[in-house]
């Protein structure tokens, strides 16, 4: 049975024991072969991500300053402004 095209690192363990050159070719094809598909997906989600980022305002509602301060915080300040 073909391992799986997906699992690079299977076909480069069964590649780096394999003695027969014929059976290694065609185990060095197969890794090729799921490198490059792993690469694509990765490319894939980066544009997927970049797009979406360059989707948002540039002036989000939700920037960091316009976030309520966490209410540990501001009684932990009350306290030591207490003491």
């Amino acid at each position: 049975m073909a391992p799986n095209l997906g699992d690079w690192r299977t076909i480069a363990e069964q590649a780096s024991k394999e003695m027969d050159p014929n059976k290694l070719a065609a185990l060095v094809e197969q890794l090729c072969c799921a490198l490059n598909e792993r690469d694509k997906r990765r490319r894939e989600m980066n544009e997927s991500a970049t797009v979406l980022k360059s989707s948002l305002p540039a002036d989000s509602a939700l920037s960091r300053s316009s976030l309520p301060t966490p209410l540990a915080s501001q009684a932990g300040s009350e306290s030591l402004s207490s003491l």
